[in-house]
């Protein structure tokens, strides 16, 4: 997997590539913070400001329908995603619906960057495989605790570069896409 995970150009890229295709223009309209654009009539200006919203006033006319993920792929993604960007006295992760956002942007992506995929397929596979040699059962059933102690782990070569394991690509992809969501969705 690329150690570098999402950057901040392949973050434009993928929204820019996603608003070339009419499924993706809806997607992005539904998931951007709405923006208003006043015209300034004495000098031609045109000035964009952010809308103020609340979770609570994005209202969703059907539940997201997973386009990528298979439904328990699905439920890992929002776990893991829950886990990077927990609700505390602010929304969370779960809250802005970044797993939406990533199985979108990971069903998307077999146009401009197909390796995105094969990376999710690896990773979640990776991280089923550890959490039934650690906890004899899969991630989603397993305890909190348990997956905080196995991301912790897969995470381990960001904190000491020594460390090594080999689903540390994974959790910088997940990590970063988890954050790219957040900050992109509507507030």
């Amino acid at each position: 997997m690329d150690k570098r995970g999402v950057s901040r150009r392949g973050t434009l890229k993928y929204m820019g590539l996603l608003a070339a295709s009419a499924a993706g223009r809806q997607f992005l309209a539904n998931w951007l913070p709405t923006l208003a654009v006043h015209a300034n009539g004495r000098n031609g200006l045109v000035s964009m400001q952010r809308m103020s919203h609340s979770i609570a006033d994005v209202e969703r006319s059907a539940p997201y329908l997973p386009q990528f993920f298979k439904p328990d792929e699905f439920k890992t993604v929002e776990l893991l995603t829950e886990l990077i960007i927990p609700t505390d006295e602010q929304p969370g992760a779960q809250e802005a619906q970044v797993g939406n956002y990533i199985d979108f942007v990971v069903f998307s992506s077999r146009e401009f960057a197909p390796s995105l995929q094969r990376e999710w397929i690896d990773g979640l596979g990776l991280l089923e495989r550890e959490s039934q040699k650690q906890f004899g059962k899969a991630f989603r059933t397993a305890s909190e605790a348990e997956r905080v102690a196995l991301l912790t782990e897969m995470s381990s070569p960001g904190r000491d570069p020594k460390a090594r394991h080999e689903g540390y690509g994974f959790f910088r992809l997940v990590k970063e896409m988890t954050v790219e969501g957040f900050y992109t969705s509507k507030p």
